[in-house]
Order: C-alpha cells, then sequence, then structure tokens
C-alpha cells in the first residue's frame, strides 16, 4: 500500500450531558467554547477539543497494545513506559542517557505501531504523528455551514447553540451539620463541634463578619454550564497511512475509543458519554471529496488482526523496550 489519508466522519450525540470546562471562576465552571463568526459577528460555540478527542484515542490505542501483548494481567509499567504510551513521553534535559535517541525511537515505532501515528519524544525534540483529528463541534444554527451536509440530515431542527447549554448548580454538604452524623464523633470532638457550631450562630447575629469567617461550615455551593443531554457534535479524524498494518493501528484506535468514548469532567456524576449516530468513510480525491457509509458497529470486531498478531509476535521485545525506557 502507498501513502494514503484516510478520513472518517461521525455524528456524536450526547448520551449523557457533557461537561467540558475551559476555566473556572470562582465557583463556576465555564464551558469549552471556540470562536465562530456568524452574519451579524462572533459567536463563542461549545465544543470537545481535539487534544481531548485525539487523548481519547491514544489512550484506547495504549490498552489495546497491552492487552495484545498479555500486559494488563499484572502491574507492569514503571512511570517512564506508562507516560510514553499514554501521553506520547517528553522532551527531556541535555546529556540524559537515558533518553530515548532516534534511533531508539525508530525501534520503538516498529514495536509500538501505534506511536508512528500519534508521535511522540525523542531526546530533545517533539517527533510529529501521521493522525489528525478535529474539535467535535456542536451541530447547531451558527455552525450549520461549517459541518458536512450529510451531517445536517441527521441534526433536524437546528437551533442556537445558547439552546443547547444548561446551567446546574449542586452544594457539597458539610458532614458536621448533620445531627447523625455528629453521633459518630468522639466525645471529644462532639464538644468541639456544638463548640463551633453555637459560635457560628453568634456571629451571624451580632454580625461579626471575622468571626462568621473563623466558624463558617465547609458547604460549598457551585455552579457549572453542560451541553444537555441529546446535543449532537460534528467530529472527524485523519491519518496518513503507509501500509496495511498502518490502517489497522489507525482502525483499532478509533474502534477502541468510539466503543464507550467519554470525555469531560464529572465523568462519576452521570456526565461526558458520547454515542456514534452516524458515520463516513471520506474518500478523499482532489478537487472534490466523496464518502460512503462507515458502520463502526462492524468496524470494531474486524479491525486489530494485523495489529494483535503484530504486538502478539513481539510481546517479548516491547516488555523489555518499556521496562527500561525513560520518557
Amino acid at each position: 500500500m502507498n501513502l494514503q489519508r484516510k478520513r472518517y466522519e461521525f455524528v456524536l450525540e450526547a448520551r449523557q450531558p457533557i461537561a467540558h470546562h475551559e476555566e473556572v471562576i470562582g465557583n463556576d465552571a465555564i464551558l469549552m467554547r471556540r470562536k465562530v463568526r456568524v452574519a451579524d459577528g462572533w459567536e463563542r460555540v461549545a465544543c470537545i477539543t481535539a487534544d481531548t478527542m485525539r487523548h481519547g484515542m491514544r489512550e484506547a490505542a495504549a490498552y489495546a497494545l497491552l492487552d495484545a501483548a498479555g500486559m494488563l494481567e499484572k502491574a507492569s509499567l514503571s512511570e517512564a513506559a506508562l507516560r510514553l504510551l499514554f501521553a506520547g513521553g517528553m522532551v527531556t534535559g541535555r546529556g540524559d542517557a537515558g533518553v530515548i535517541k532516534l534511533d531508539r525511537y525508530r525501534e520503538l515505532c516498529e514495536l509500538v505501531p501505534s506511536m508512528a501515528l500519534f508521535g511522540g519524544c525523542s531526546d530533545n525534540r517533539v517527533i510529529p504523528g501521521r493522525l489528525f483529528v478535529d474539535d467535535a463541534v456542536l451541530i447547531c444554527e451558527e455552525t450549520a455551514r461549517f459541518v458536512s451536509p450529510w451531517m445536517l440530515v441527521h441534526a433536524g431542527q437546528l437551533d442556537t447553540h445558547r439552546a443547547h447549554v444548561e446551567e446546574q448548580q449542586r452544594v457539597r454538604m458539610d458532614p458536621i451539620l448533620s445531627p447523625h452524623n455528629r453521633r459518630l464523633l468522639t466525645d471529644g470532638e462532639q464538644v468541639r463541634v456544638a463548640g463551633l457550631l453555637a459560635g457560628a450562630e453568634r456571629a451571624h447575629e451580632a454580625d461579626d463578619a471575622p468571626e462568621r469567617e473563623k466558624t463558617k461550615s465547609t458547604m460549598m455551593p457551585r455552579r457549572f454550564e453542560r451541553v444537555a443531554q441529546g446535543s449532537l457534535f460534528a467530529w472527524g479524524c485523519e491519518a496518513q497511512v503507509f501500509d496495511d498494518l498502518d490502517l489497522d493501528t489507525y482502525n483499532v484506535a478509533v474502534a477502541a475509543f468510539l466503543s464507550r468514548p467519554i470525555v469531560g469532567g464529572k465523568r462519576g456524576t452521570g456526565h461526558g458519554l458520547l454515542g456514534v449516530v452516524a458515520a463516513n468513510e471520506v474518500k478523499v480525491v482532489r478537487p472534490s471529496e466523496s464518502m460512503t457509509p462507515l458502520d463502526t458497529t462492524a468496524l470494531a470486531p474486524a479491525v486489530g488482526k494485523l495489529f494483535r498478531a503484530h504486538v502478539q509476535e513481539r510481546a517479548s521485545r516491547i516488555r523489555d523496550f518499556l521496562a527500561e525506557v525513560n520518557a
């Protein structure tokens, strides 16, 4: 196979609300957004960054490698090996004898096929990969002209980006405010906490700000923005592949990630799960592009044979390499 460009495009649905934030101001978490020009000016529209999506693919590929090499059964990675597989390593200091030199990096790409696609670090430089990932962009009125026309068929009626965003408030309670919880304290701690609560009441009645600050509880209200459940995102990724193993490795990363993609924060409280609504394989031809439907449910079990055989054949060398790597 000669050099080819393989591009996949997806319509993703927020199966759970998405809490992917760009900053926190006080106790308010603000959604990640990208700037978009519209007819009457500019808007900032919610998105899921390409870094997040690309990292999800890298992580999925790393787990696929470790599984194929039989390295998931027990803890077997050093900190450096973990950083290499899940973050591409790091540029290290001059004269560090343990860094990955260029010849060792070439060996690494042969042992870990995903490294050539995702890129990584060697000695004092960053080696670029051959994988190009887009932001996942909210499909709405403001972005309709920027997404592929076939995606709009699945979107139905379009709303403004503001219609997809909701604000939520949560409160972290202070355990000592509950009489039932206070019964679990030792006698000495019950006396101390009772004094603290009484002091807070006196400070409130006397409007004593310094004393209120000293005796206030740890209860903390917080607010955050999130993209509403059911919202749709347009996302695409593209790779330059040289051979069948390259293509299979790329497909493994895509299929493994999309089997259960979770993004953003608050994952422990029902946020972040995405699902594939539709997908196309875009055949990149100049000067136009054509596409064919891509069945991601059929993709997952079909791919990985070459990748898995390649890794299993080199499992011993991979374990030895990762055991001594300093990344």
